[in-house]
């Protein structure tokens, strides 16, 4: 799984100012809308609150993994927000998140996809090193690397 298919400098937000969840999720879902990742984003965001209803995407540690898997989602896609202040996700440890980290996968492409990118993601989230290093990460490039690596050691096992 090559990352640079699935982001790019453009899709991570280092310095997200937002005051809750569906404002984080408005301004993610516009840097998607603006690489032309998906076909509307009103139909992309109600596709990830529809999500965020059934169950919250706030893992824990300060992470959240919202995600979408919709028919309006043209590439698979990851975008990751860094917020400047953390913010209310009803997380499953109840600390506000600081560090997001959105899935936008066509509807298209089944649930291997969208799996393997959550697991791989979730796996590597565990591991206090790794999470530390990319929640610390303060150039865009930096976030890249740590994606790259944690994504194609999965890949390639």
């Amino acid at each position: 799984m090559k990352i640079t298919s699935l982001i790019n400098e453009d899709l991570i937000e280092l310095e997200l100012d937002a005051s809750n969840q569906i404002e984080v999720i408005e301004h993610l879902a516009s840097l998607l809308e603006n690489q032309d990742r998906i076909d509307s984003k009103s139909d992309f965001i109600q596709g990830v609150l529809e999500r965020e209803a059934q169950f919250t995407t706030g893992f824990g540690n300060g992470i959240a993994i919202p995600h979408c898997k919709s028919q309006t989602v043209k590439n698979a896609s990851i975008v990751i927000g860094k917020m400047i202040n953390g913010v209310d996700w009803k997380a499953m440890d109840d600390c506000e998140v600081s560090f997001i980290i959105m899935l936008a996968i066509p509807e298209s492409e089944g649930g291997l996809t969208h799996l393997q990118i959550l697991s791989t993601l979730s796996g590597n989230l565990i591991d206090e090193d790794f999470r530390t290093s990319l929640m610390s990460a303060s150039d865009k490039q930096d976030v890249l690397c740590f994606l790259e690596d944690c994504l194609s050691e999965k890949s390639n096992s």
